[in-house]
Parts: C-alpha cells; sequence; structure tokens
C-alpha cells in the first residue's frame, strides 16, 4: 500500500512540474511578456492548471492502482498539496531571512515569491488546495458505463 501511496506522489509530483514547465514556457509565447510582468494574468494562466492537472493524473494513477479509490486518492493528493504549499513558502521565507535579492524592506513573503519565482502563488491558490484534493478523489471513483458493465452501444 505505502509504495502504491509513493507511486501516487511520483506521478503527482511529475505532472506538477511537468504543467508548470509547460505553463512557463507557454506564457512568454502567448501573451508576448515574461510571466513576473503581470503577476494577475500570469498567475491565473499557470496556477489553475496547476490546481487541475497533477492532481487529475493522480486520480488516474489511483484509479488503475488501488483497490479503495477514494482513501488511495485522499492520500495520494494531501501530501502533496500541503507539503507544496507549505515548501514553496517555508523557501520564500528563508531567502527573505537572508536579504532575498537586494533591498527587501517592506517586501512581504507572498510578495517575494510572486515577484522572484511563483506568480501563482497566493491565498486563493493555496486554499484551492482543497479543489486538487477533490479532482484527484473524483477522477479516481468515477466509472464508466462500461466498467458498470452496461454495454457501450456504437
Amino acid at each position: 500500500m505505502m509504495g502504491k501511496i509513493v507511486g501516487g506522489w511520483l506521478v503527482t509530483t511529475f505532472g506538477y512540474l511537468l504543467t508548470l514547465f509547460a505553463m512557463f514556457t507557454l506564457y512568454p509565447i502567448l501573451f508576448k511578456q515574461p510571466a513576473d510582468y503581470n503577476w494577475d494574468l500570469s498567475g491565473t494562466f499557470i496556477g489553475v492548471p496547476l490546481i487541475i492537472v497533477p492532481y487529475l493524473l493522480a486520480g488516474l494513477y489511483v484509479k488503475r492502482a488501488f483497490v479503495k479509490k477514494r482513501s488511495g486518492a485522499l492520500w495520494v493528493s494531501i501530501i502533496p498539496v500541503i507539503s507544496e504549499r507549505l515548501l514553496i513558502y517555508l523557501i520564500g521565507y528563508l531567502l527573505i531571512l537572508v536579504g532575498g535579492d537586494g533591498s527587501t524592506n517592506g517586501i512581504t513573503t507572498m510578495m517575494f515569491i510572486r515577484g522572484e519565482a511563483a506568480p501563482y502563488y497566493t491565498y486563493t491558490y493555496i486554499i484551492c488546495g482543497v479543489f486538487s484534493i477533490w479532482v484527484c478523489m473524483i477522477t479516481a471513483s468515477t466509472q464508466h458505463k462500461a466498467e458498470l458493465g452496461h454495454k457501450v452501444i456504437k
């Protein structure tokens, strides 16, 4: 069981990093500006897929690998949601403590994180972690008609 959960965490992490890379690559191509130029636009463009895509992939993994799909989806999604948000905040906080990239007078940890690395990292993004867990659980527990024993008519 633990091996499957760790496998789910790896799927979630890989999906997160792939989605993050794709969105940071697509943003300047589509909007003709760097991601740190307009925090609201880039934050939404990058953040929404980060809330959905990795946990959709994790739900598909749980659907194939676990017998108890809802509890599996909960464990596979809740640890990455919490740890990702805490890790980003902790790294930002520690960078502020050591002086950031220059003057940090009047700059909060959240402003530093959004300006330097993660424009999507807002209080809304942090709270939407609940939605990510929900996406994983719904994806894992949804059954298709073919899985329920119904004939699929073509």
